[in-house]
């Protein structure tokens, strides 16, 4: 029984020193890198377009207004390394379902560039729901600028 009990021991510092060598391996690396996110540390490129599409109240769908920006944009975005597309959404539904408005709309905005011929794997999408509104009122015209999805290219 002792030399089990001697091998069980052996198991256990082994697993941990191994666990502990892969924590240490990342938090050594950048948060960017591993979160992938390696573009925010570069230059943002600047464009005289409006840098939003705007949605309907409970609505994820392009109409021909959002299409036409997003057709404008497809020269610079074939330039851009990386095209980051932010979902938001107004502060009515709750938290979660917001955040989830918020992604079906990035998602569609990306889903219509890869259509144009976009490469996917540069689109970054990122959903935050009610988080970041542009107004903070409670009416009709701040509640029609947060519903959007902001454009950035680096």
């Amino acid at each position: 029984m002792e030399p089990f009990g001697i091998f069980i021991l052996a198991a256990i510092c082994q697993f941990y020193s191994c666990a502990q060598n892969v924590s240490d391996s990342v938090e050594r690396m950048q948060y960017a890198s591993v979160a992938g996110e390696e573009y925010l540390e570069g230059e943002k490129i600047e464009t005289n377009l409006d840098d939003k599409v705007y949605f309907d109240f409970d609505k994820s769908t392009l109409d021909a207004s959002d299409k036409n920006l997003l057709e404008d944009y497809l020269p610079a975005i074939r330039k851009a390394k990386i095209v980051r597309l932010e979902g938001h959404c107004d502060e009515r539904g709750t938290r979660e379902y917001n955040l989830a408005l918020g992604e079906r709309r990035a998602l569609e905005v990306r889903d219509f560039l890869i259509i144009k011929g976009i490469s996917g794997k540069k689109i970054r999408v990122v959903s935050f729901g009610e988080e970041r509104p542009i107004k903070n009122a409670s009416n009709e015209k701040a509640w029609a600028e947060n519903r959007r999805v902001e454009i950035s290219l680096y």
